[in-house]
């Protein structure tokens, strides 16, 4: 059973590391494309790690569920608690307020036939960064929840 355990844990680690890592990424390979060929090819990459980080965030809520469920003690912790909730908030609001603004400036992007990035586009990644601001900071208080794993 431990080792069953450990090896859960380490993958919910691991999954974490290589899924929500690269999230934080995104707006900085978007900002440092300068033309429309290199914003296409930005959007390019957040895309393919876009889904990687999807994939990696079902494999955390599984993993994370299936460690509770072998050690219930966690039900009652108040650090787990408040982390699976703040994940799922932060899962909706990725859905409904971020991922929306990704697409229409991945779509925005993709049209472009000029050499520079729109005045569009530029407004709409102004308006993803300070979405993903309030994404970043859950994201963050989950991790440290989980390292801290506070008593309150």
């Amino acid at each position: 059973m431990d080792y069953l355990y450990l090896s859960l844990l380490v993958i919910h680690i691991s999954s974490a590391i290589f899924g929500v890592g690269p999230v934080f990424l995104f707006n900085m390979i978007l900002r440092r494309a300068k033309t429309a060929d290199q914003l296409r090819y930005a959007h390019h990459i957040v895309e393919k790690l876009n889904k990687n980080a999807n994939l990696s965030f079902g494999i955390l809520l599984v993993t994370g569920l299936i460690l509770g469920w072998m050690s219930p003690y966690l039900f009652r912790q108040m650090w787990y608690i408040a982390s699976i909730v703040l994940f799922l908030i932060s899962g909706f609001y990725a859905i409904l307020v971020v991922e929306p603004i990704l697409k229409r400036l991945h779509q925005i992007a993709s049209q472009s036939t000029s050499g520079e990035v729109s005045q569009e586009y530029k407004q709409l990644f102004r308006k993803k960064q300070a979405r993903d601001m309030l994404a970043n900071l859950m994201a963050i208080a989950i991790i440290l929840l989980m390292i801290i794993k506070p008593v309150f």
